[in-house]
C-alpha cells in the first residue's frame, strides 16, 4: 500500500510539472500582437523561464541515453532536401563571403569592437574567428576615437540568401569571460527579421557560455511593433571544448531549433508573426565581446577564437 501510494503521488507530481511545462510553452508559442507595447505582450516569454526546462531535459536524456555528437546525423530526411549552401572551410572563399558587415567597421551601439579582416582565418579544415586585444584609431562622426577589441566576422550577403530552409553548423565557443559568439540569419533587404540560432556569453567568469540563447526578432525598428521572442537552453559544460551541431529549421508555419540534432526549441509562427518572417535571410557567423564584462578579461588577454568546422543549408524540395 505505501509503495503504491508514492508511485501514485509521484504520478501526480510528474503530471503536474507536465501541465506547468506545456502550460509555460504554449505561452511562449504565442506571437503577440504587432499593435500592442512589445514588452507587454511578452511578459511571459521574457520571463516565464520554466519554459526552459522541458527542452533542457529533453536534450539531457536524449544526448546523454541515445546521441553524441561524434554520430552526429541530421534530423532530415535528406530525401526530401536539397543542399544549396555548404562550406567546409578549407580556405577563406571570398566569392562566398563578405569578411565583415556592409554598413562598415563597426556599429555604433558597440564602440569596443571592430571588424578586423585579418581576424578571418582557416588552418587545417577549420575557420577561426579571433577575438583580439588590438587598439585602433577610427574617425566617428566629428571626433577619432579608439576602439581596444577587434573581431572576426562572415556574412554571406555577397553571395546567398534564401526564404525558409534548414541552417546548421559545426563549432566550438570561445574561452573566457566577455565572450559573445553568433550563429545568426538575418534579413536579406531589411532589418528585421532576424533569427539568432545561438548566442552565448561568457559574462563574468566563462562558466556561462554554455547556455544556448535563440532569439527571434520581428517588428520594425524603432516602432511600438518591435520585439524578441528568446529561448534559453542548458547544454553541457563543454561547449568551450567540445564542437557542438546547432540548427534551426524554418518554414513559413514554425521554427525549430535543434542541438546535436535534439530538438530543444518550437516556436509556432502564426499569421501575425509572419508578417515579420516572411524575407529572405542571409548567414552571420562572428566572434564578439559583450561590452560591460571586459573588465573581468585577464591583464595578460591577447585573444580567443570561435572555431567552425562547417556550414550547412538545404531546402525542401
Amino acid at each position: 500500500m505505501v509503495k503504491n501510494e508514492m508511485y501514485k503521488n509521484n504520478k501526480s507530481i510528474l503530471f503536474l510539472i507536465l501541465i506547468l511545462v506545456t502550460w509555460a510553452n504554449g505561452i511562449a508559442q504565442n506571437a503577440p500582437n504587432p499593435n500592442k507595447n512589445p514588452i507587454k505582450a511578452m511578459f511571459f516569454q521574457r520571463y516565464m523561464h520554466i519554459r526552459s526546462v522541458w527542452p533542457t531535459l529533453n536534450f539531457k536524456i536524449r544526448t546523454q541515453l541515445f546521441h553524441c555528437d561524434n554520430n552526429y546525423t541530421s534530423p532530415l530526411n535528406k530525401k526530401g532536401w536539397q543542399l544549396t549552401f555548404e562550406d567546409n572551410f578549407d580556405s577563406i572563399n571570398k566569392e562566398k563571403w563578405r569578411l565583415g558587415q556592409p554598413w562598415g567597421d563597426f556599429h555604433d551601439a558597440s564602440l569596443h569592437q571592430y571588424h578586423e579582416a585579418n581576424n578571418v582565418i582557416t588552418k587545417d579544415g577549420f575557420l577561426y574567428l579571433l577575438g583580439k586585444f588590438s587598439p585602433k584609431k577610427f574617425n566617428h562622426k566629428d571626433s577619432s576615437i579608439i576602439i581596444p577589441y577587434s573581431i572576426g566576422l562572415i556574412n554571406s550577403d555577397i553571395s546567398f540568401k534564401q526564404k525558409y530552409g534548414y541552417f546548421e553548423i559545426r563549432s566550438k565557443n570561445p574561452k573566457g569571460p566577455a565572450t559573445w559568439p553568433a550563429f545568426w540569419l538575418t534579413g536579406a533587404h531589411r532589418w528585421p527579421p532576424e533569427i539568432d540560432i545561438f548566442e552565448m556569453y561568457g559574462k563574468s567568469t566563462g562558466k556561462r557560455i554554455h547556455e544556448q540563447f535563440s532569439s527571434i526578432h520581428y517588428g520594425i525598428s524603432g516602432h511600438n511593433s518591435r520585439g524578441t521572442i528568446i529561448r534559453k537552453i542548458w547544454l553541457p559544460k563543454d561547449t568551450d571544448t567540445a564542437f557542438h551541431v546547432y540548427a534551426c529549421q524554418w518554414t513559413p508555419k514554425d521554427i525549430k531549433f535543434y542541438t546535436d540534432g535534439v530538438l530543444v526549441r518550437k516556436q509556432i509562427v502564426n499569421k501575425r508573426l509572419r508578417l515579420w518572417m516572411d524575407d529572405e535571410m542571409v548567414i552571420i557567423i562572428n566572434n564578439g565581446f559583450e561590452a560591460k564584462y571586459l573588465k573581468y578579461l585577464p591583464k595578460d588577454f591577447k585573444g580567443n577564437a570561435f572555431v567552425v568546422d562547417w556550414v550547412r543549408v538545404y531546402k525542401s524540395l
